[in-house]
């Protein structure tokens, strides 16, 4: 009786394959003492894969599942590297990876799509980098660590035209985008130093942008937008400073810059067509602007230390621009209605602004330098003008206004100065 050895049985099994996966092309080179390279190619036609190790221990794998016309190609230079690509049912897609180091980690995972490609680059020891790209078209992933430690993961579902760079040089970063359900989004996150932290999330976008850069230690960047055409551009320069970025809706910007240790950001918006911007130098600052309506604009800008801002917008065309230098200094502002308007500044330390409007075309302007100035300003109505100038220390300032067309004007210099204006 005839037996098929154990060679002739193998042969025979790689025969079969070839009749259903055809054209392939794999390449792989290995330089050094216990490296390990790995491609299974199945199905599909017309795949590259290409390994290149050198070093000790390096761990490299390919795995090509009933797809055309995609390629894999992997670099390892130094000892203890791991790299995984994964490519199902993937067209004319590419991964390319390079770890140049010790005991780094890069995983590219390529599920049904098309056009797309994803380059993970690590020089240093100890880094991760996850890439996983599911039902896409057209996208892209770029990756690149410099130092020890760091993480980053990028991951694109159902999107199409999007595009994701994430840049670490330092040590300890830790770095996350997020983009499903969404077309044309473009996120970029930057960061130098160490145990920064920056995640990125586009969800049900189109045309969505956001750049996140930091540089020192200890900062924290979260981004999320849902909607149509969001934008927003961060920038962190010191250590601690942490910000918030939310934005659902349609055509929001935000604008959030912060250099000096420990400063805070929270912006949210929802609606249409908001902006808002919040700059802060120095130390312990805190911004934060929540704006719920239509083409609304809020500023703040803040020098020095733990002064604080709370803006709280809601309705139509309403705009804020106040600044804040000094110690201490704290801006608490609402504005409901349509086309009111708040401007003004305090300087010094400890000086305190209170304003609530409500209707239309109203107009506070508070102006306070000196030390421990207090400004409250309530208009109800429409039409509504209310200006207030301190100059000194102590002083207080109340303006009520309830009707249309009011005017009050308040003007103290010296010290522990009372005023208080009450119109119907």
């Amino acid at each position: 009786m005839f037996k098929i050895k154990p060679l002739v049985a193998a042969l025979l099994t790689v025969a079969a394959a070839q009749a259903m996966a055809a054209d392939h092309t794999s390449e792989q080179r290995q330089n050094g003492v216990n490296n390990v390279a790995e491609v299974a190619q199945s199905f599909g036609s017309s795949n590259m894969a290409k390994q290149v190790q050198s070093g000790w221990g390096n761990d490299a794998m390919v795995e090509q599942t009933r797809s055309s016309y995609s390629s894999a190609m992997q670099t390892q230079d130094g000892s203890f590297n791991e790299a995984d690509v994964a490519q199902n049912l993937s067209v004319n897609s590419s991964s390319v990876q390079s770890q140049d180091g010790h005991r780094n980690n890069a995983s590219v995972s390529q599920r049904a799509v098309v056009y797309s490609s994803a380059d993970q680059r690590q020089d240093g020891s100890h880094n991760v980098a996850d890439t996983e790209q599911n039902g896409t078209y057209g996208v892209e992933a770029f990756i690149k660590q410099k130092g020890d430690g760091n993480a980053a993961a990028s991951y694109q579902f159902a999107a199409s035209g999007s595009k994701t760079a994430l840049y670490q040089n330092g040590d300890s970063n830790d770095a996350t985008v997020n983009q499903s359900f969404s077309s044309s989004d473009r996120a970029l996150v930057d960061q130098r130093g160490g145990q920064n932290d920056a995640k990125v999330v586009q969800k049900w976008s189109v045309g969505s942008v956001a750049e996140v850069e930091q540089v020192g230690t200890g900062n924290d960047a979260y981004v999320h937008q849902t909607g149509l055409s969001q934008e927003a551009y961060t920038y962190s320069s010191g250590d601690y400073n942490d910000l918030t970025v939310y934005q659902s809706g349609k055509n929001q910007n935000a604008f959030v810059y912060q250099q000096g240790n420990e400063n805070h950001a929270d912006v949210a918006q929802k609606n249409n067509g908001n902006t808002a911007n919040a700059s802060q130098y120095g130390v312990g600052n805190a911004a934060l602007i929540d704006q719920d309506g239509r083409d609304q604009i809020a500023t703040v800008d803040q020098r020095g230390g733990y002064n604080d801002a709370t803006v709280d917008q809601h309705g139509r065309s309403n705009s804020l621009d106040f600044d804040q230098s000094g110690i201490g200094n704290t801006l608490a502002a609402v504005q409901e209605g349509t086309g009111n308007r708040i401007t003004g500044s305090s300087s010094i330390a400890n000086n305190d602004v209170d304003i609530v409007q409500d209707g239309e075309y109203n107009l506070a302007d508070v102006n306070q330098f000196g030390y421990g100035n207090d400004a409250t300003v309530s208009q109800y109505g429409d039409n509504l003008r209310a200006t207030v100038a301190q100059n000194g220390l102590g002083n207080e300032a109340l303006a009520v206004q309830t009707g249309a067309g009011n005017n009050a004007l308040i003007s103290q210099t010296g010290f522990n100065n009372m005023a208080i204006v009450t119109q119907h």
